[in-house]
């Protein structure tokens, strides 16, 4: 750990590990990012809401590390919101160090660009920075140990790490979610926990029903950002159509939602998946949450 610091609404936590190779992706197509030659450190950021300890998503922050003694720029760039089966959400990437010796790390927040709802509403609209304090020591990155996964195409994960000082990134199941349990949708190797709340939550331009949608991992229950979905509702032999958004609220959590005019338990609701979750993913995940079969679900049928 770097450190950690409160800025604006925020609590930001820096730390490092060792450098890592990773996956990235760009609408549909996977790319293999390596370990390059030379010395340097996986930098890895979380962000949360202290109040509620809900783990907030904030597109790809910039970071700028600088010689702290002459304060020249080492270097720029911007850090990617990532997925790990152990840190969960976080914003990371592999940051190269001219030579041993004190830096300053710093990272610059947009506002949350997902609807805020309930209690958050309004509440991420500014931007903010946050700076720390970084050394630099071979004898401190050769004695970080870790636990890689290789495992592609099995099921399971590993626990995320144990942590008093930062929220560990999981979604609350859906008993403790608001409103109606519809039932859970499985597809792409994800759950789509999906909720109906009788009347839209606050930030949404509507007093009728809402329909929300909690995608996640299957095993940590770790949030899926930055996908493209929509939901198809039959209620009393119509369809309706709507994109569903991302959304964060202090007990829904990171979701995607929408208003309809009509929904019910017994109702059909069909998930499609129209962008996999824009994320870059640590091993254990590079093959998981790609593809994405059009799904049905029978509102209060579902586990």
């Amino acid at each position: 750990m770097v450190g950690m610091a409160e800025v604006g609404p925020y609590m930001v936590a820096m730390s490092y590990t060792l450098l890592h190779d990773f996956w990235i992706l760009t609408g549909k197509e996977k790319s293999y990012v390596q370990i390059e030659d030379g010395q340097g450190l996986h930098l890895m950021a979380t962000v949360w809401d202290p109040e509620y300890n809900q783990r907030i998503p904030l597109g790809s922050p910039p970071v700028e590390v600088r010689d702290a003694a002459s304060g020249d720029s080492v270097t720029e760039k911007s850090l990617w919101p990532m997925l790990s089966q152990q840190m969960g959400p976080h914003f990371g990437d592999n940051v190269a160090f001219p030579e041993e010796g004190e830096y300053t790390v710093q990272l610059s927040f947009d506002p949350v660009s997902a609807r805020q709802l309930g209690e958050y509403r309004g509440r991420f609209t500014d931007a903010v920075d946050a700076e720390f304090d970084l050394l630099f020591r071979t004898d401190i990155t050769n004695n970080i140990r870790e636990r890689f996964v290789d495992e592609a195409g099995q099921a399971g994960a590993l626990e995320p790490m144990e942590t008093d000082m930062q929220p560990d990134g999981r979604l609350a199941d859906a008993a403790s979610l608001p409103g109606e349990h519809g039932g859970i949708i499985e597809s792409g190797a994800a759950e789509f926990v999906v909720q109906v709340l009788r009347r839209a939550p606050a930030g949404i331009d509507s007093s009728g029903p809402y329909l929300a949608v909690s995608a996640r991992t299957p095993y940590n229950q770790y949030p899926l950002p930055f996908m493209g979905l929509r939901a198809t509702v039959a209620n009393a032999g119509e369809e309706v159509r709507e994109p569903l958004k991302a959304a964060i609220h202090p007990e829904l959590g990171y979701h995607y939602g929408a208003p309809f005019p009509a929904i019910a338990m017994g109702d059909d609701v069909t998930l499609s998946v129209g962008a996999p979750p824009q994320v870059a993913r640590h091993r254990g995940y590079q093959t998981a949450f790609l593809e994405f079969d059009d799904t049905t679900l029978t509102l209060g049928d579902g586990t």
